[in-house]
């Protein structure tokens, strides 16, 4: 990530503290439907919750939708607004990211960020490493089948674990 990259999400003045959502997907079995669900959960658990929605063109009706229903100054989105390298840094100083299988996942594991990634079809175990700070859910055949309050009790465990919860 460029210093030039690095100053354009500095002048932000991202928060301290906020969670990171990837939105959005190529493929519908790994873009995952109820991120809106999820939204309201962890505002429902902390009403001064920073939320920062990412993702690309392909995430703009579900951005639209999240927007809408929650009228919150903690809920900012930069849906396809900055470059793969920008998002990556704003990524980067997240305290978590929320995400389905795909290149953001894989730009934080890098960034050795916090993950709660969502999977279908393919394992965790043969997209992440031991090293990842993943804790991730898994389903056969479609990240939809995953439900909200799974990934609202893997977040609970990721706050409350001070090591890689991961592949286990």
């Amino acid at each position: 990530i460029s210093i030039h990259d690095k100053r354009i999400i500095e002048s932000l003045k991202l928060p301290s503290f906020f969670i990171a959502i990837v939105i959005g997907g190529e493929w519908e079995y790994r873009s995952y439907k109820y991120w809106a669900k999820v939204v309201e959960k962890l505002i429902a658990k902390d009403k001064n919750l920073h939320i920062i929605l990412l993702g690309s063109n392909n995430a703009k009706e579900i951005e639209g939708e999240i927007l809408s229903k929650f009228k919150t100054p903690n809920l900012i989105s930069y849906v396809a607004k900055f470059t793969f390298n920008q998002t990556a840094q704003i990524i980067s100083q997240s305290n978590f990211l929320f995400c389905c299988d795909g290149g953001l996942m894989h730009a934080a594991i890098a960034l050795d960020t916090k993950i709660i990634p969502l999977f279908a079809r393919l394992e965790p175990e043969m997209q992440l490493t031991i090293s990842s700070k993943a804790f991730p859910l898994f389903d056969l055949f479609d990240v939809n089948n995953i439900l909200v309050e799974d990934i609202i009790q893997n977040y609970s465990e990721a706050t409350n674990s001070d090591h890689n919860h991961l592949l286990s």
